[in-house]
């Protein structure tokens, strides 16, 4: 399988249709599959409400055999306001059905390959969630789920919701990871990083999901001097690390991020990585593929 998975929140909004086909186009040349999209990306852009990725991609699938591609979007994190992460559109069955038919239509496809539980919306009961989910399986609009940014406690309870009423296992797990370890004040809204304790867990689960982790390069953190690292990383043992990296890159004649990516993938976890050229996603892959 191929070793990442390509991340595409930006298209849409900060990369252009143009650049964003183009980025598309070289990663299934090298044999890449696997793409990540969400409903609410990316609403953070000055211009964006969400569904701009969504809507680029669709366009692009149109171009392509749909079974040559493997989509894998996400539901239940489009903030109310469009402002802000304090309150989201969550997971009730009637939002699920809502989400999915409106994913469906930007994406131009009649399935999605993996839908997402994008953040975890404790104001529903698990058990409403997971049966709607179930059910798009079982029509055939989704072929597999996943779960992303849920504690440990809600994992496990999820788990025991989904046995007792023989639902749908969840085959993926995403959560925010790097190598860096962020500040203990760092704040991510509600994105979970997922630590060792969690890793640990969610690999010893029954169903065993494959682990994916987010937002791995840190936006090319990895590329900086290490003294001019995101305020979230900011600590002495951060800058060392991140210089280590660069030294062992320099000697291997390739770039930080690129050992970053290789590193995560061989501890057992996908990256989602994303690139707003083509050369730079090459780069980025050099020692994985």
């Amino acid at each position: 399988m191929f070793p990442i998975i390509l991340g595409t929140a930006k298209f849409g909004t900060y990369t252009s249709q143009e650049e964003s086909y183009s980025v598309l186009d070289g990663f299934l040349e090298m044999g890449g599959r696997r793409i990540d999209t969400a409903n609410n990306y990316a609403v953070w852009h000055p211009d964006g409400k969400g569904g701009e990725s969504e809507t680029v991609l669709g366009e692009w699938l149109k171009t392509k055999s749909r079974s040559d591609v493997e989509v894998m979007s996400k539901i239940g994190a489009q903030s109310v306001d469009g402002f802000t992460y304090d309150k989201l559109d969550g997971l009730s069955p009637g939002n699920i059905m809502r989400s999915i038919d409106d994913c469906l239509s930007r994406l131009q496809t009649d399935y999605i390959d993996v839908l997402y539980a994008h953040v975890d919306d404790e104001s529903t009961p698990l058990l409403d969630t997971w049966r709607t989910l179930s059910s798009l399986v079982e029509q055939g609009t989704v072929k597999s789920l996943g779960i992303s940014n849920y504690k440990e406690p809600r994992v496990l309870e999820l788990v025991d919701v989904i046995k007792e009423n023989g639902l749908e296992p969840f085959r993926y797990a995403q959560y925010r990871y790097t190598l860096l370890s962020p500040n203990i004040d760092a704040k991510f809204g509600p994105q979970i990083v997922m630590n060792e304790h969690l890793f640990g867990v969610l690999k010893h689960l029954e169903f065993r999901p494959e682990i994916i982790g987010y937002s791995p390069l840190i936006d090319g953190a990895y590329e900086l001097s290490p003294d001019e690292l995101p305020e979230d990383y900011d600590n002495l043992l951060n800058a060392i690390m991140v210089e280590e990296l660069q030294i062992q890159a320099e000697e291997s004649q390739t770039t930080t991020s690129a050992l970053v990516l290789k590193t995560i993938a061989d501890y057992g976890v996908t990256p989602v990585t994303a690139a707003s050229t083509i050369h730079r996603l090459r780069d980025n892959l050099k020692l994985l593929i």
